[in-house]
C-alpha cells in the first residue's frame, strides 16, 4: 500500500509540473496578447458588446487556461480504458485527471468571477457559454470523481459506470467548446486533436479486448 501510494504521489508531481507550466503559459500568453483582438468582444450572434476592452486580458485567460485543461485531460481520457489492467496506466490516468482538475478549476474561477464578477444572471443568459448548468454539473461531478478516486478504491460496477459517464461528458464539453465552437483555428486544432487522440485509445483498448489478444500478452 505504501509503495503504490508513493508511485501514485510520483506521477501526480510529473502531472502537476506540466500543469504548472501550461497553466502558466496560458496566463503568460493572455498577458502579452491582451493589446491584440484575439478574440470578439461581441458574444456569438450578438450585436452589442458584453466585454469592455480592458477585459482583453481576463478574456484571454479564460480561453487559454481551457486550453490547458483540453491538454491535460487528453492522457486521462486516452488512459482510461487501460487503467484497471495496468498499474502504470492507471497511476498516470489518475495524476492527469486530478491535475487537468486543477486547470479546470482555474479557467472555472476565471471566467465565473473575473469574467463575468460573479453573477451568475448573466452567466445563464449570455449566449457566451452555451450550457452553464450542465458545465456546473459537470465541474462537480468531476471533483467528486476525484475525491472518489483517491480516498474510495473501489471496483465497484456503479463507481465505474459514473467514471465513464464524466469522462464521456468531459470528452463532449472540452470537444463542443474548442472543436465546434472555438472563434480561432487553434482552438478547433486543440479540439480535433483530442478527439483523434482519444479514438486511437479507444481503438488500441478494443483491439487489446479482442478473442485471443490477452492470452497472447
Amino acid at each position: 500500500m505504501f509503495q503504490r501510494a508513493r508511485t501514485d504521489t510520483q506521477a501526480l508531481r510529473q502531472a502537476l509540473a506540466l500543469g504548472l507550466l501550461l497553466s502558466g503559459a496560458a496566463l503568460l500568453a493572455a498577458w502579452l496578447t491582451q493589446g491584440q483582438p484575439l478574440f470578439s468582444l461581441l458574444p456569438p450572434g450578438g450585436g452589442v458588446a458584453d466585454m469592455r476592452p480592458e477585459q482583453r486580458f481576463d478574456l484571454h485567460a479564460t480561453f487559454f487556461t481551457v486550453w490547458a485543461t483540453i491538454a491535460l485531460v487528453t492522457p486521462a481520457l486516452c488512459l482510461l480504458p487501460f487503467a484497471r489492467r495496468s498499474e502504470t496506466a492507471g497511476r498516470y490516468w489518475l495524476a492527469f485527471w486530478t491535475v487537468s482538475l486543477l486547470a479546470f478549476a482555474i479557467h472555472f474561477y476565471w471566467a465565473v468571477v473575473l469574467v463575468f464578477g460573479n453573477d451568475w444572471s448573466r452567466i445563464l443568459n449570455t449566449p457566451r457559454v452555451s450550457a452553464p448548468r450542465l458545465d456546473t454539473v459537470f465541474a462537480v461531478w468531476w471533483v467528486a470523481d476525484v475525491l472518489l478516486a483517491w480516498f474510495y478504491r473501489s471496483d465497484a460496477l456503479w463507481l465505474r459506470a459514473q467514471r465513464v459517464g464524466v469522462h464521456l461528458l468531459a470528452f463532449i464539453l472540452f470537444f463542443m467548446g474548442a472543436a465546434r465552437e472555438g472563434e480561432l483555428l487553434l482552438s478547433r486544432v486543440i479540439g480535433y486533436t483530442m478527439a483523434a487522440a482519444v479514438l486511437v485509445a479507444v481503438l488500441l483498448w478494443l483491439w487489446g479486448q479482442r478473442p485471443g489478444a490477452q492470452r497472447k500478452a
